[in-house]
């Protein structure tokens, strides 16, 4: 499953990459529309190794075009002037084996569905950086060289994403294959720009299965700043709904980040004011500031953990070497949710032994209240079960 070489036992690495995997990144209302002189080189995803996974023959009738979530961080102080440090260099991301595992952890939920698999590298943020600055608020200063920071990434995903258009997404015959747009974290959140910025074209909405923006949020502000795109698109509101947006960002209170009380937490929650939230377990779309139905545990296909995901748990022989030639570790009727005023919410104290918070990876082991580094592990079964659902679904209304 991996496109590389990656140690895909080494829980070291799983630590790490789950640490740095919950720096999402913010977009504010309206920058979606600001324009950012060329900073960087462009990448040439003309170049096979400009992809962390890019099919060798793409023999599948569906594609899922993927972004990974933050990896990195700059290891210097940034300053309100833009620098190298504030985005990731090509370089710097071949040699990043946590793309690799954040990538192949992530995309195996599609694999069941039937998809070609094209996930680009780009010059990431600096993830804690541009939280900072853009939501959490506490670096104001930056908000401008951070929105640079947020354009370059963007410039990327943009430039991967045509080039797949232009030269992969086509099948035998020449005609466009159906994707699927998925994403986590600072990818769900380009991915947004993607869909707020390209989606008012007509075709390229009617060839989307279903767009996964999970570790984010897609606001009603959102909504209304994009009715030809965005709104266009939509949420889904049911399992076998297509061409429509799946998000949700998990955690123990409801509301967005600025409604938890106290500094214990710092404040690390990502969801965002006004926003949506899809219950995986439910496929139930709750509005922004509405209640949605609880789900129980007995709802719950199964929570799927990588080797590493789990470094608390006492018996580390639970893992598994599975058929993609990965140790894994499997629980179903794992952990109930509710939608909540635009957040996933679940009981920490009802995570199951041995998956109890205080197996979990840190900071995650500390209960801190977000669990965003395990948005996709605790639903994978639903999500995947969902990406079989929707594609059936529209491969269905096309013999219509």
């Amino acid at each position: 499953m991996l496109s590389k070489n990656v140690d895909k036992t080494s829980g070291y690495g799983l630590l790490r990459f789950f640490l740095v995997s919950v720096f999402a990144l913010i977009q504010l209302a309206g920058c979606g529309n600001s324009t950012t002189t060329q900073l960087t080189a462009p990448i040439d995803y003309s170049h096979s190794q400009s992809w962390v996974m890019l099919p060798k023959e793409a023999a599948q009738p569906v594609d899922l075009f993927f972004l990974y979530p933050t990896t990195y961080n700059s290891a210097q102080p940034l300053t309100s002037t833009w620098s190298r440090g504030w985005n990731q260099t090509l370089e710097q991301a071949l040699s990043d084996q946590l793309i690799l595992l954040q990538t192949a952890s992530k995309v195996s939920v599609f694999t069941k569905a039937g998809v070609n698999v094209y996930a680009p590298y780009y010059q990431q943020c600096s993830g804690l950086d541009v939280l900072n600055a853009l939501l959490w608020q506490n670096t104001p200063g930056n908000t401008e060289v951070a929105n640079q920071a947020m354009e370059v990434a963007y410039k990327d995903a943009s430039d991967a994403f045509d080039y797949y258009l232009e030269h992969y997404n086509k099948d035998a015959q020449g005609k466009p294959r159906p994707f699927i747009l998925a994403g986590h974290s600072q990818g769900s959140n380009l991915m947004l720009y993607l869909l707020e910025r390209k989606f008012s074209n007509p075709a390229l909405r009617k060839l989307l299965v279903a767009a996964y923006v999970i570790g984010w949020s897609v606001t009603s502000d959102d909504m209304t700043s994009y009715p030809e795109s965005l709104q266009a698109v939509g949420i889904c509101t049911n399992s076998t709904q297509t061409g429509c947006i799946v998000t949700y960002n998990t955690q123990e209170t409801p509301g967005d980040w600025s409604q938890v009380s106290g500094s214990s937490r710092g404040k690390m929650e990502v969801t965002r004011k006004n926003a949506w939230s899809v219950n995986p377990l439910t496929w139930i779309a709750t509005a922004p500031g509405e209640v949605g139905p609880a789900a129980p545990a007995s709802a719950n296909l199964g929570a799927f953990f990588y080797k590493g995901m789990l470094p608390g748990a006492p018996d580390q022989s639970i893992f598994k070497l599975d058929q993609t030639g990965n140790y894994t570790f499997e629980m179903n009727s794992f952990i109930g949710a509710q939608s909540n005023n635009g957040a996933l919410v679940i009981n920490p104290d009802n995570l199951p032994a041995p998956a109890t918070w205080s197996n979990l990876m840190p900071p995650y082991n500390t209960r801190p209240g977000w669990y965003h580094g395990y948005d996709y592990p605790f639903f994978y079964r639903n999500l995947e079960q969902n990406a079989v659902d929707r594609v059936k679904a529209y491969t269905d209304s096309l013999k219509l």
